[in-house]
């Protein structure tokens, strides 16, 4: 019965839909003086998500022999899983030696940082650039064609990306509309939503990927 509904290609979609809403309403309406704080660094949401991190390096290395013809794309996934923990972790923060944000164009367009620091941070875009674009030029035909076959995977790392790319939207939005008003911020209540649901939606990116995974393994002994 469970494998069924893991199975399904709406249950990734319909189960972070209500995680997300239950989670997103449970604190603005039980601690709505609180959300800014609840998403400082610290914080129950961020600890969620670098456990999830964590959970899901070990799930990767619990589950490489199902990747066992796709040993570059697990390498990948392990490096991208990494990563992001380290984010999360704020080691972007401790990196240099002069900047606070070594992976955003200013600190390349910055004359006062090192060149050798903007070497080397360079090098490290490219390298991640490179792995998804690896990624992406491999799976992304078979992954629209499977779309549209409703497989369940496919399902899952739809909502993993679109998760993604909105909490990356909302997270840009406070400083584009500072940009676009002459400097005025949002209004309190306006930005501590939406830091609220960046946070939130971040929070979820690896829980989601693992979803991916249980689901990829369960498709391979069925397919055994």
């Amino acid at each position: 019965m469970f494998r069924k509904m893991l199975l399904s290609p709406f249950f990734a979609p319909v189960v972070f839909v209500a995680l997300f809403g239950l989670s997103v309403c449970s604190v603005y309406f039980g601690c709505h003086d609180y959300i800014l704080q609840i998403t400082e660094d610290g914080q129950w949401i961020d600890v969620t998500a670098k456990i999830g991190y964590i959970l899901l390096i070990a799930v990767l290395f619990y589950f490489c022999n199902d990747f066992r013809d796709k040993m570059t794309s697990w390498g990948i996934y392990l490096f991208f899983s990494l990563a992001c923990f380290l984010r999360e972790s704020g080691i972007q923060h401790h990196l240099s030696a002069t900047d606070s944000t070594p992976f955003k164009s200013r600190f390349f367009l910055n004359p006062n940082n090192p060149l050798g620091e903007k070497i080397i941070f360079g090098a490290v875009l490219i390298l991640i650039f490179g792995a998804l674009a690896y990624i992406v030029v491999k799976y992304t035909k078979s992954l629209v064609l499977s779309f549209f076959k409703f497989n369940p995977l496919t399902w899952t790392i739809a909502v993993l990306c679109t998760d993604g790319v909105v909490g990356k939207l909302i997270d840009r939005y406070p400083a584009n509309y500072r940009k676009a008003h002459g400097g005025m911020s949002l209004p309190d209540d306006v930005y501590s939503v939406f830091q609220l649901v960046e946070e939130t939606s971040e929070m979820f990116l690896p829980y989601l990927a693992m979803l991916a995974i249980f689901q990829y393994h369960q498709l391979r002994k069925i397919s055994k």
